[in-house]
């Protein structure tokens, strides 16, 4: 899960989306790729003992690192304000990925919160995603930075499958009119149009649960963004009654660079 712009909900996003999904029994890792300016473990009040920078340094192995949330959800959380993490050189940002990938495959989903932007550490990340959603708010910002997000992540040689989260807007018909201007902008210049894999609308409740340090699944199930995340999640596991688009979308994050055997997730027995 990425985005061009900051300050378009991305981590919100992917900290909603995992928990429906491991309330639905899945087994579920968020790993928390912000290099520099990492936030997951505070929006989801946790205190890790450990984060990536003490697994790259040597300090802990993975296992140790990761921190299980409510709901069993696992969360791998990364340093903020790290410029060792941020300035990682390509070689061992890579091993890091690498081993990223081969750790996951204990897992039916991995949720990655990547950092805003289309720099190196951020494209690292979803380059290596076999899907990824780009979040997108009403935002002339915001639908400029996506694009050339979806830009640079369509110019790698096995670019990901790309669709888009329109985040923060007022209605559904908002949404499906913002997704309409992105893809003017991507079918023009780019010669494809993104599908839409989920709409949020906006409520002030949103900040009231990143304040509360807490998922908004958890502190306002009912409200109308969770339940816009609700179907997200449900749309990723195919069960939403949603068209898949075509392609490599259904392909497994680990299975790409790690060559690892995969089976399609299944819910655990409750």
């Amino acid at each position: 899960i990425g985005s061009g712009k900051g300050g378009v909900g991305k981590t919100m996003v992917a900290i909603g989306t995992a928990t429906c999904l491991a309330r639905l029994k899945y087994r579920v890792l968020v790993l928390d790729a912000d290099l520099g300016l990492a936030n997951v473990d505070l929006q989801m009040g946790l205190d890790p003992a450990f984060t990536l920078q003490d697994v790259v340094y040597g300090s802990c192995t993975l296992e140790e690192a990761v921190v299980t949330a409510e709901d069993g959800l696992d969360v791998l959380a990364a340093a903020s304000g790290s410029p060792e993490m941020v300035d990682m050189g390509s070689a061992r940002r890579q091993m890091l990925v690498n081993e990223l990938v081969r750790f996951a495959a204990r897992y039916d989903f991995l949720i990655i919160d990547a950092g805003a932007g289309i720099g190196k550490g951020v494209t690292a990340f979803l380059g290596a995603a076999p899907e990824v959603l780009v979040v997108v708010a009403n935002e002339p910002t915001s639908i400029m930075d996506a694009y050339s997000l979806i830009k640079v992540l369509r110019q790698a040689p096995d670019p990901p499958s790309i669709m888009m989260v329109i985040n923060m807007v007022r209605t559904l018909e908002e949404g499906e009119l913002l997704a309409q201007r992105l893809n003017t902008i991507t079918k023009k210049f780019l010669g494809v149009e993104i599908p839409v894999a989920g709409v949020i609308t906006y409520d002030a409740i949103v900040g009231d649960a990143i304040r509360a340090r807490t998922s908004l699944i958890r502190y306002a199930e009912k409200s109308a963004p969770a339940k816009c995340i609700s179907e997200l999640a449900r749309f990723i596991t195919g069960g939403g009654g949603f068209p898949r688009p075509v392609g490599r979308v259904d392909k497994p994050f680990f299975d790409k660079l790690a060559g690892v055997g995969w089976q399609a997730p299944r819910a655990a027995e409750s």
